[in-house]
């Protein structure tokens, strides 16, 4: 899925009036957590993606099918948060964390560490 297609896809099915480079933003720091906190010091990680994705709206994001629906969860959730709908902000937010945690496992049962972590300095 790629930048694009993840906000047209909730555009579609949520109602809204988030501005486009605030729904990047919140995907942006999806694949940050990913990558830092997922990914990295293991064996075949992905690299680094440039960040900010701002201008670049047909990159693809890290997660791939059928564990993408993560960035659905995460912008629903969002614009639930933005529109003070709280229920349905901690709704879409457990699919969220389920997703995420469903995504975390198999990634990390699909891919070693690597025998030196790499020291990572923000």
């Amino acid at each position: 899925m790629t930048v694009n297609e993840a906000i047209a896809r909730v555009d579609r099915l949520r109602d809204n009036s988030i501005p486009t480079d605030v729904k990047i933003g919140w995907l942006e720091n999806v694949d940050r957590y990913v990558h830092s906190e997922i990914m990295a010091g293991r064996v075949g990680a992905t690299a680094q993606p440039a960040f900010p994705y701002g201008g670049e709206e047909d990159r693809p994001l890290l997660i791939p099918p059928p564990y993408d629906e993560v960035y659905l969860f995460k912008l629903e959730a969002m614009i639930y948060y933005e529109q003070r709908e709280i229920k349905k902000y901690a709704s879409s937010m457990a699919l969220y964390n389920r997703a995420m945690a469903e995504y975390a496992r198999k990634y990390l049962r699909e891919h070693a560490a690597l025998p030196h972590p790499p020291v990572i300095y923000s």
